[in-house]
């Protein structure tokens, strides 16, 4: 098996629409909606949908991935908060043949990858719907294992974030969270061959719960 390192294109152009659309988007949760006080801690916990970036990491993993993620975060002011987030998917694969000569020899795979993230966003305002741009780095942790042979593949990585997105305000504590993330994340290659790139596309929902 060999992974080829190659993107889609279709990746860039829509995050750039879906940031562009946000604030269109949000104009009208936003006239005539009151701000209310938010609290300075909260915590939240979502799951996604991710697409990862890579085309052949997509044509081994085919099927849905559905990370799981919790956050914790500081609101330093109504503009910029601080948040740490703990994040894991799993998934089930094939390998991929270059060769045709043995078509039939495929082996079952395991992909699992726990990420740690470190960010800040930029609240463009403070409503019942709060949007917000974010940035920030990643630490990720992955093992590929072929269930058939004895053989496992772990490894770490280091990348970074952008992400868009906002809160509705359910109550004075509770919120729903949804998050839009682009995220690159180049893993170590074999020789001269680049390495894979672990990010991709991740669009989760959740809820936020504001401590104190």
């Amino acid at each position: 098996m060999k992974t080829t390192v190659k993107k889609s294109p279709a990746l860039a152009a829509f995050l750039g629409a879906v940031f562009l659309l946000l604030p269109l988007f949000s104009a009208a949760a936003y006239a005539g909606a009151g701000a209310a006080p938010a609290q300075r801690f909260f915590i939240a916990a979502t799951i996604g949908y991710f697409y990862p970036g890579q085309d052949s990491f997509r044509e081994i993993y085919a099927g849905p991935i559905f990370p799981l993620e919790l956050q914790l975060g500081w609101n330093l002011n109504r503009k910029i908060s601080l948040f740490a987030a703990s994040r894991y998917l799993e998934t089930s694969g094939n390998t991929v043949l270059l060769a045709a000569q043995r078509p039939e020899e495929t082996y079952a795979l395991r992909w699992r990858l726990a990420t740690v993230r470190l960010g800040l966003n930029y609240w463009l305002w403070t409503s019942r719907f709060s949007p917000f741009l974010g940035a920030g780095i990643n630490a990720n942790f992955y093992k590929e294992q072929w269930l058939d042979v004895a053989l496992a593949t772990t490894g770490t990585a280091m990348g970074f974030f952008v992400q868009a997105g906002g809160r509705y305000r359910l109550g004075r504590r509770w919120h729903v969270l949804a998050q839009l993330e682009y995220s690159t994340v180049p893993a170590a290659g074999d020789g001269l061959d680049p390495g894979p790139d672990l990010g991709g596309l991740n669009l989760s929902l959740g809820l936020l719960l504001g401590i104190f």
